[in-house]
């Protein structure tokens, strides 16, 4: 039974599969910067711009516009075929952005009880430094 048929129509449909998540993730990105700029503006137009819970805000958005590009640029690197390695920094650098987006917005005052506000710090500690580990290995031995 001859397979090349079927298995070369599965590779383009990938291929177009994976090339509309990127345009997808553009268009996200697109929204993102938008409502920032409108957040933004309307912050400025208020005269809240510099309340530090409105800048904390602020800075997630644009974490997450950041989480958003890594992503992104996971997708163009498994598309382009590249190194392997190339798709692993993409994905523990968008790992890093959002933990670090985490800690940034992190407020005990969202957690039921003391214990569990330190359970939760304790866990994006150490996701932080078995990501940049990883992000070390593949660094160093990833070539």
């Amino acid at each position: 039974m001859d397979f090349d048929a079927p298995v070369a129509y599965s590779k383009l449909v990938m291929h177009a599969a994976e090339l509309v998540a990127a345009y997808l993730l553009v268009g996200l990105f697109v929204v993102g910067l938008i409502d920032f700029g409108v957040l933004a503006l309307n912050l400025v137009r208020e005269g809240r711009i510099t309340d530090p819970r409105t800048l904390i805000e602020l800075l997630d958005i644009v974490l997450l516009l950041f989480i958003v590009a890594e992503i992104y640029q996971t997708v163009i690197a498994y598309v382009e075929s590249e190194a392997e390695v190339q798709v692993v920094r993409a994905v523990v650098y968008a790992g890093i952005i959002a933990i670090v987006r985490k800690a940034i917005t992190f407020q005990t005052d969202a957690f039921p009880t003391y214990d569990a506000a330190v359970t939760a710090a304790v866990a994006y500690t150490l996701l932080l430094v078995g990501l940049a580990f990883t992000l070390f290995v593949s660094g160093r031995y990833g070539r």
